[in-house]
């Protein structure tokens, strides 16, 4: 589905955006500063396919989901917008993937998600991963995670992916036979 999204209209012009700005947002991140400042890409966001409250609902439950600590989280990779421009490219291929999302985001209004605490979200987040509403759950943390790891955030920030190389040495195992290529 991602990549017929980038082929889609404004496809590529989405993810060079998504990409260099979570380029900018990894390198500010752990600065010291209080905030990262976001890129004028994303200054501006509008989302296209969900309405302002589930985008803020989205939002929220993939930063639950790919919290920041002491690595950038779904906010730094910019998750939710990647996840609505994936899913407004949807109408074009896949329509029964908006309905899927339609239906998601109703079921995260009826338990009032936007409207309860923090914790109160993550108390939900829980419950759901364990089967009420395991539907939206699993809908939201397929993206969510394809989301993070496929950006830059997630691939090297976080999982320190270093390129096509490979090692010549293996210093950290205990078999002799692997210290050397």
């Amino acid at each position: 589905m991602i990549l017929q999204a980038a082929a889609a209209a404004g496809g590529s012009e989405f993810f060079s955006g998504w990409l260099n700005a979570a380029q900018t947002k990894a390198h500010t991140h752990g600065s010291g500063s209080s905030a990262p400042p976001d890129p004028h890409e994303w200054a501006g966001y509008k989302p296209r396919f969900f309405s302002p409250e589930d985008f803020r609902n989205l939002d929220a439950f993939t930063a639950i989901l790919i919290p920041t600590d002491d690595t950038p989280g779904a906010r730094e990779a910019f998750v939710a917008p990647f996840i609505d421009f994936v899913i407004h490219a949807a109408a074009e291929y896949a329509p029964e993937v908006q309905e899927r999302w339609r239906k998601a985001m109703a079921w995260l209004r009826s338990q009032e998600f936007g409207n309860v605490t923090p914790e109160a979200q993550a108390a939900l987040v829980e419950r759901m991963s364990r089967g009420s509403g395991s539907a939206a759950f699993n809908l939201i943390k397929e993206m969510a995670v394809h989301a993070f790891y496929t950006s830059r955030v997630g691939l090297i920030d976080v999982l320190e992916y270093k390129g096509l190389a490979y090692l010549t040495e293996f210093p950290a195992c205990t078999h002799p036979e692997h210290h050397r290529v």
